[in-house]
């Protein structure tokens, strides 16, 4: 969970599951992270063990960042998390709907729910 719970870290590995990518494309495909944040995640990530930095000696020299396999088995707690966004997002719908149908639902619990406006 100390992984996950640092920003940034989770759109990371989700970025590298396709393949090892150099800083720039990194940071193309995670444009809202600042270069000197992504240059942290990836040296803590690597610490951990979860990515794997390369250089190729040049010239140029290029640098480049690959998940391990560490890295890799993310894709089950993305997947095993997606799945459960689904159930709340469905979970969530039918509630509102529910409470919408209701005989006696006012106008205005309508109205605040359609906004998605708390009743309190």
């Amino acid at each position: 969970m100390d992984v996950l719970a640092k920003p940034w870290n989770g759109m990371l590995i989700a970025a590298l599951e396709g393949g090892p990518l150099r800083f720039s494309e990194l940071a193309s495909r995670v444009p809202q992270i600042a270069d000197r944040m992504l240059a942290a995640r990836l040296k803590e990530l690597e610490a951990r063990g979860v990515v794997r930095r390369t250089v190729e000696h040049g010239p140029p020299v290029r640098v480049s960042y690959a998940l391990t396999a560490v890295g890799r088995g993310f894709r089950e707690v993305s997947d095993a998390l997606s799945r459960w966004g689904r159930l709340l997002v469905d979970a969530e719908s039918a509630a509102a709907a529910k409470a919408s149908a209701a005989p006696g639902a006012s106008k205005r619990g309508r109205r605040r729910r359609a906004r998605g406006e708390s009743a309190l």
